[in-house]
């Protein structure tokens, strides 16, 4: 039977750009679409299920943006546009905007529909992010990917938590983990990571779990990655030293800037050292470890 998404259109000023990201994302519309059709304007469109909860997540969604300019963000023509589109819409847009595209110095993300060839060296990793968050495009997704790439050691046990479409969780396999464990809230998203990972090959070495935060990770970890907002972290991150093997990493993304010290400050009191802050725009990574 086919599912409706409410479909979700934002047109706005580039300053206020990364602020609607992520309260489109805080309100699980899935994959960001971004495009720039003249200068000056920025259109951003994520997908909404349709659901009892539906009308009161939209109304909220549209609430937040036009608080915007009491903070002081530009949201331009701050337009919200809404229609419902079955699944083979949703998937059509994201046919049309999500192409392939290189991060850091060896990995390439490619949706699998994509025929062209790989630039040569590069680790291939075929996604279709169904609703699920985590096509590669956001900023937040990228820092954490780049983390991996230089940090983590072959051989390694991986947690993802708050896998989305399992991106993460693929890339630290393709990267050498042994044995990388992923979990979702969402069983939309359980589904994704776990076509995706069928896809990639990766199988033998990921498993995706339905699951909260840390609650069901039974070992202790060489290396944790996790993708969410602010206040999810606070949540995570005094389950985290509890559950990090000695020397072990946690790399906390999806921050916005001006949520970064409050984060660093709880991490500090759970026992957690900041060894690294990246940031791409408005978005941080904090790379932590035990004390």
């Amino acid at each position: 039977m086919s599912v409706k998404w409410i479909e979700i259109t934002i047109t706005t000023a580039p300053p206020a750009v990364e602020a609607i990201a992520n309260i489109l994302l805080e309100c699980r519309t899935g994959g960001i679409v971004e495009k720039h059709p003249a200068s000056g304007t920025v259109v951003l469109r994520g997908y909404l299920p349709v659901g009892p909860a539906s009308d009161v997540t939209l109304a909220a969604i549209k609430r937040r943006v036009r608080a915007l300019p009491a903070f002081h963000l530009d949201i331009g023509a701050g337009r919200i546009d809404t229609r419902s589109v079955e699944d083979s819409g949703w998937a059509h847009a994201w046919k049309m905007h999500f192409k392939p595209f290189a991060v850091g110095n060896r990995i390439w993300i490619k949706p699998t529909w994509d025929e062209q060839p790989v630039p040569p060296g590069r680790l291939v990793i075929e996604l279709d992010p169904g609703m699920a968050f985590g096509s590669g495009l956001h900023p937040s997704t990228q820092l954490c990917l780049r983390v991996l790439e230089e940090r983590l050691v072959p051989g390694s046990r991986v947690v993802d938590v708050g896998t989305g479409s399992g991106i993460l969780a693929i890339a630290a396999a393709k990267l050498g983990a042994a044995a990388v464990t992923a979990f979702d809230t969402d069983p939309v998203a359980v589904a994704v990571a776990r076509e995706n990972v069928r896809h990639n090959g990766v199988g033998s070495q990921v498993d995706v779990e339905h699951g909260a935060l840390l609650d069901r990770v039974q070992e202790r970890a060489d290396f944790i990655t996790a993708n969410l907002t602010a206040d999810i972290h606070f949540d995570l991150l005094p389950a985290v030293s509890g559950h990090l093997a000695p020397g072990g990493l946690l790399a906390a993304s999806g921050i916005v800037d001006t949520r970064v010290l409050e984060v660093r400050a709880v991490a500090a009191a759970e026992g957690l050292v900041v060894v690294e802050e990246r940031h791409d725009a408005e978005w941080r990574c904090l790379v932590l470890t035990r004390r």
